[in-house]
């Protein structure tokens, strides 16, 4: 028995990070577009952002966040060291660097996230 219960230990300690990644990528699939959350779990943020044309200055990416009526801005923009803020209502605006970008996405009171929409010609616009 105790043979046993040592092997479900071992096995839950060394399973725990997968486990963890899952359990993330779950909540940040439901909270950002397929687009961020690819980003987010990709090995090297910084090329994919490259490769699929998502802009980054000094490692930092612009990200539009819908929050809860429980958000404290002040609160937000001192944790993730947000710059270049802009609010309407529930609506922020922000720069943040891709390092803080999955711990924002994973706030209680961040409902959902997604990257700018990107101007293409007269009136036309690609989310």
């Amino acid at each position: 028995m105790k043979i046993l219960t040592l092997g479900i230990l071992i096995a839950g300690v060394l399973f725990q990070p997968y486990i963890c990644k899952a359990q993330d990528r779950e909540i940040i699939s439901k909270k950002s577009t397929t687009i961020l959350a690819n980003l987010l779990a990709s090995e090297e943020p910084a090329n994919f952002a490259k490769a699929h044309g998502i802009e980054l200055k000094d490692g930092m990416i612009k990200v539009v966040m819908c929050v809860d009526k429980n958000f404290s801005l002040n609160t937000l923009e001192l944790k993730y060291d947000l710059k270049n803020l802009k609010q309407r209502k529930n609506i922020i605006t922000a720069d943040i660097s891709i390092k803080d970008l999955r711990e924002l996405c994973k706030e209680p009171s961040v409902i959902f996230m997604r990257l700018p929409a990107k101007f293409i010609g007269k009136g036309k616009r690609r989310d």
